[in-house]
């Protein structure tokens, strides 16, 4: 059974305005309030000096930094922090819109974003410097954009452009965002192979999404290209890749165009072990997932009214139920075969579809409570409706309502349990310690330290100007087995030899074996020099 789709109008505009701007104040509440450690103070660096970051690049979600880094608010860390809660704002209002194309209820499409809004997460994500919510925000306008399309294949082919290009352009602000393109191409070859197509419209529909991925596929390498260019000591090619090559069999020569820096940063070379790891039990995934999913981000009720909506989309807009749940399951079986150590955060790209469906469902269920009183006087109606609407935003946001009250008094995300890049304990902490680390550095010191310390400092001596003579290099990075690798070993002793000061933050397990360690005032550092022959 089909039905013809709900339609969009102006008010629909004006509430995903304000349920964006909900959003955005929550998200503001609680932003980051400096820099950060780890991969947000990399961005928070990077953003300015325009270098490569780790895998996959994200040359597009640099650019947007460095933009949103011209705003006078706050401090340059705090402005790369502000493009994730702005992405976040958009992404809330694209998933009430694209919502409303799937059911005539405006209460379940506001339903669903608040769904997405209150969910761990996308919260914990939406207010430090990081690139998932702008990746939401590209997904959430391919699906506005791919359904819009759907209700007027034949005059709107400018948003199968727009839907192309944003899914070429957004693999440049993370790779999640391609996970929705076989979804895509299935509701195009669906949608005009059911309406008996002309070949002219085919080619001018196929045609608009392909020119539209290929100018995005483009700019985005061109973008990756420009800033591979630049190569300053803070890209990740200068702090990791190349110190470091040896554990990854490459040579300086591997690394020695634009073109072969790419390939290596695009596809994941640090991370390739992974995907498909061997030996994992996809079983074991699924059920961290279920447990993620359950215990942190939806309600068992509301993943009810979500299974619901699947099934609601399915039989009323075959086309576009099947969509929702082709991108659901593409991204789903993807993400679980992709196990870096922070997975969780991997899953919200699954959520997109999830919450659409918690809203059709959430809809379909207020349209029978209506059909089923509409014979009585609109006042009792109206009650009626509210009353049930109360009730389904209970099963939403009862379960975590406390928890983000408290973070909305904090000022700050108390709920979060990863402090890895956001230490909620002491937020003042990474610049604290990075200043009084720096301080404590030699002249034009080479500093070998970990991961979560090194753009936080980084960010400091370069970006804020307070070192800019000193340079960082990653100690033990993904694939190391804790060794500081050979040929990063070499580059110290060739940094020694040219009278350059190398100092490191920890007594790694192998760096006795060819240099003395010596503790430096202040206890931040060891200068290492190296053993006699």
């Amino acid at each position: 059974m089909t039905e013809r789709k709900p339609g969009l109008a102006r008010a629909d505009a004006w509430i995903a305005l304000i349920v964006g701007l909900c959003g955005l104040f929550a998200y503001l509440r609680t932003l980051a309030p400096d820099v950060l450690y780890s991969d947000s103070a990399e961005f928070q660096t990077l953003a300015y000096t325009l270098d490569t970051t780790h895998s996959t690049g994200y040359p597009i979600y640099l650019l947007l930094g460095r933009l949103i880094g011209f705003l006078p608010i706050g401090s340059p860390a705090v402005r790369i922090s502000l493009l994730s809660a702005l992405s976040a704002a958009v992404a809330l209002g694209c998933i009430y819109l694209a919502t409303r194309h799937v059911t005539s209820s405006r209460a379940g499409a506001v339903l669903a974003s608040v769904a997405l809004a209150l969910s761990y997460t996308f919260w914990s994500q939406a207010i430090i410097a990081e690139v998932y919510t702008p990746s939401l925000a590209v997904l959430t306008l391919v699906v506005l954009l791919a359904f819009h399309w759907h209700g007027a294949p034949s005059k709107r082919n400018w948003a199968l452009l727009l839907a192309g290009l944003l899914i070429g352009l957004g693999l440049g602000v993370h790779a999640s965002v391609g996970l929705f393109g076989p979804a895509l191409a299935v509701l195009v070859i669906w949608t005009l192979g059911s309406q008996r197509a002309t070949r002219v419209q085919w080619l001018r529909a196929m045609g608009a999404a392909a020119l539209g991925f290929a100018i995005g596929v483009v700019t985005f390498v061109l973008a990756f290209v420009l800033i591979d260019l630049n190569d300053s000591p803070s890209s990740f090619i200068q702090t990791t890749v190349l110190p470091s090559r040896s554990i990854w069999g490459l040579t300086p020569a591997d690394l020695d165009s634009p073109f072969e820096r790419m390939w290596v940063t695009v596809t994941g070379l640090q991370w390739r072990d992974a995907m498909f790891p061997q030996n994992a039990q996809l079983g074991d995934a699924v059920g961290a997932y279920l447990l993620q999913v359950t215990r942190d981000e939806f309600s068992p009720l509301a993943l009810v009214l979500a299974v619901i909506g699947f099934v609601v989309m399915l039989r009323r807009f075959p086309q576009l139920g099947g969509f929702n749940l082709i991108a659901f399951v593409t991204s789903l079986f993807l993400v679980l075969n992709y196990r870096p150590g922070d997975q969780y955060i991997f899953f919200l790209s699954t959520y997109v579809p999830v919450v659409i469906a918690l809203g059709a469902g959430a809809g379909w269920l207020l349209e029978q409570v209506q059909r089923r009183i509409s014979s009585r006087p609109a006042s009792w109606q109206l009650v009626v409706r509210g009353f049930v609407s109360g009730l389904l935003a209970l099963v939403i946001v009862a379960p975590v309502a406390g928890s983000r009250l408290n973070a909305l008094q904090a000022g700050a995300a108390t709920f979060v349990r990863q402090d890895y890049a956001y230490p909620i304990d002491d937020l003042a902490e990474p610049r604290r310690a990075s200043a009084e680390r720096i301080a404590q550095l030699p002249e034009s010191a080479l500093a070998i330290t970990d991961w979560r310390a090194m753009y936080s400092m980084f960010y400091l001596a370069h970006v804020e100007g307070m070192r800019p003579d000193v340079a960082f290099m990653e100690a033990t990075p993904h694939g190391s087995d804790g060794l500081v690798a050979d040929s990063l070993i070499e580059t110290m002793k060739v940094a020694m030899q040219s009278g350059r000061t190398v100092v490191t933050d920890n007594d790694y397990r192998n760096l006795r074996q060819h240099f003395r360690l010596e503790p430096l005032p202040g206890g931040a550092w060891y200068r290492l020099t190296p053993l006699p022959l």
